[in-house]
């Protein structure tokens, strides 16, 4: 009764991927974020690094306790195998671990896993319910397949920096985060999910082919279908939404409030309550659409309204009956009470002894959840022990770190 009350116990705290195996070739940040979401439902990461890998080489700073800040958000709780993928030996090596493995991702130029003889129709015969994830900047068909792609050039290309920034400005704006590398990421995820749902009914696996300019195409669904709908294309909306009004950031006496949920059934409450009564009759404002359309009239009035109070004050006042917040540095989002109440923010050893905090996963899962829970990994820390459960001998693995075709410390 007791072994079976642990074991349920053991169950419940794990995540709902627990018993899926990840094999990661994945680098820079879109397939890193992907499988990051992967482990941190639960699933069991062995990410492939080069033997030549050492914190320096693994990615940008901040260096924290001597480890790149930039690698460790997007790898906590993975493992680490060092492998020479050009090695002879590294062909046996791979298609071992994928007998074992469930699924695997990789986000380099289309046709470089083929070239190293890892690709997805050589892999299958391996292991015929392999999930086999690739992401690149414009997937693997069309005529952009062999293009490279980062996320600014995809934030550019599907259309999002020609309508971020303020109207005012003549210069278009990158999002202020990595949204073309990480819509990447999340529908690879999503992708890989997907399959293995599809994996319980079929028992094969499949290739999941994402392309970093198809998300930014699928994240652009309002303004595509508007531009189809009425030939209206799009532009910078700045700090407000282009259809609803207002529906935006204002400045308030000490920072700035952003509100929302102001429609036409509620404007004249909304203009008693922040002092502006006349806007209520003024039949350029009554109704949305023509509010809309006179925005360069009511802007600046409903700017000089705001800025008479706080940013307390403001949601003191109007938060009953309307949606308001405030607008946020990252310093008052990590300190926000309601981001810490839902855990948003854990803190992770470093390998090398400090601790680094970072955002953690926004699923909350009742009965198996997951979350960030190990940092990311020493390089080299689980060559080890992933090839000893796969089958390889000591002596094997030995031979294989002298040649240099495996390592187990970061290299010098």
């Amino acid at each position: 009764m007791a072994e079976s009350q642990t074991s349920q116990q053991t169950e419940q705290k794990s995540g709902p991927l627990s018993g899926i195996t990840v094999l990661d070739f994945t680098w820079a940040l879109a397939g890193p974020y992907g499988v990051m979401v992967l482990a941190d439902l639960g699933a069991d990461v062995w990410k492939i690094e080069t033997t030549h890998q050492n914190e320096k080489r693994r990615g940008n700073g901040p260096w924290v306790h001597d480890v790149s800040t930039y690698f460790f958000s997007v790898n906590r709780g993975k493992k680490s195998i060092m492998i020479d993928l050009k090695a002879p030996e590294a062909k046996e090596i791979i298609h071992r671990l994928v007998k074992q493995a469930d699924v695997l991702t990789e986000n380099f130029s289309p046709g470089t896993m083929e070239r190293l003889g890892f690709g997805y129709e050589a892999l299958r015969e391996v292991n015929p319910k392999l999930i086999y994830a690739s992401t690149s900047g414009f997937g693997q068909t069309g005529p952009y397949r062999n293009r490279g792609a980062v996320d600014i050039i995809v934030q550019g290309m599907g259309g999002l920096m020609s309508t971020t920034g303020h109207e005012s400005d003549p210069l278009p704006s990158r999002a202020g985060y990595s949204i073309g590398d990480m819509a990447g990421g999340l529908f690879t995820a999503i992708g890989v999910l997907s399959a293995l749902v599809e994996r319980n009914k079929s028992g094969e696996g499949q290739h999941v082919d994402i392309g970093m300019l198809d998300c930014q195409v699928a994240l652009m669904e309002n303004p595509i279908i508007r531009y189809f709908a009425t030939g209206e294309v799009q532009k910078r909306a700045g700090l407000r939404h282009p259809l609803g009004t207002p529906h935006q950031a204002f400045p308030a006496s000490d920072g700035w409030v952003v509100v929302a949920g102001v429609k036409d059934n509620n404007w004249q409450l909304f203009c008693g309550m922040i002092d502006e009564p006349e806007l209520a009759v003024d039949e350029r404002f009554t109704v949305n659409a023509d509010r809309t359309k006179h925005y360069d009239i009511l802007e600046p009035i409903l700017f000089n309204a705001f800025r008479r109070k706080t940013k307390q004050e403001w949601l003191d006042l109007l938060s009953e009956h309307f949606l308001i917040g405030p607008l946020n540095t990252i310093a008052d989002t990590a300190q926000d009470p309601q981001v810490l109440a839902r855990d948003m923010i854990v803190e992770l050893p470093t390998w090398t002894g400090g601790t680094l905090k970072v955002s953690n996963s926004p699923v909350k899962l009742s009965r198996t959840p997951g979350g960030a829970k190990r940092g990311a990994p020493k390089p080299g820390e689980h060559t080890v022990d992933i090839l000893s459960g796969v089958g390889f001998a000591v002596d094997e693995i030995e031979a294989l770190v002298s040649k240099g075709v495996l390592g187990t410390e970061p290299a010098t």
